[in-house]
């Protein structure tokens, strides 16, 4: 007998309802990634003095592993919309260099950032997503994911205040 399987990437014009229908329990993975986040780049910099991290492994801040940690929860969740990402890839570009654009942003923006950024290793290199994990772009993604879908629901669970 073989199963339905669930299609990972979600079609571009029924990803809003998908998002819409996951409810704050299941946003718990990525609500551990921030937080994992943020007090590794916080002792990194209060404890070891290190601003810049450009130059240190992940594991030296304490996030080895963290990429597959993304990747399972992303895909899991199926934050990943099916489009035409290559022509998109100027727009996420934009983010990549300001990311406060994410904030606010709404979910199918967001999904499609996460798209080109997942399959960006392909175009610039499988250093790529860890320069987006210690340059903090990906937290901030996450954070701006995780307030889009369901801020009522995670209130309790999300303390974003963590670092100064």
């Amino acid at each position: 007998m073989i199963k339905d399987q669930i299609p990972l990437f979600i079609p571009i014009g029924n990803f809003s309802d998908h998002c819409n229908s996951l409810d704050g329990r299941k946003l718990l993975p990525l609500i551990h990634l921030i937080q994992e986040m943020e007090l590794r780049f916080y002792k990194t910099e209060k404890f070891l003095g290190i601003h810049d991290l450009s130059g240190i492994t992940l594991n030296a801040i304490g996030l080895n592993g963290i990429h597959v940690k993304l990747l399972d929860a992303v895909l899991k969740l199926r934050l990943v919309p099916l489009f035409d990402w290559l022509s998109w890839k100027t727009e996420a570009e934009r983010y990549y260099q300001d990311p406060s654009l994410l904030i606010g942003s709404d979910t199918v923006t967001l999904g499609k950032v996460m798209t080109v950024l997942l399959r960006s290793q392909t175009i610039y290199g499988p250093s790529f997503l860890e320069s987006k994990i210690k340059d903090r772009f990906v937290l901030t993604l996450l954070k701006a994911i995780v307030h889009s879908l369901d801020q009522s629901s995670i209130s309790g669970y999300l303390n974003t205040d963590i670092v100064d």
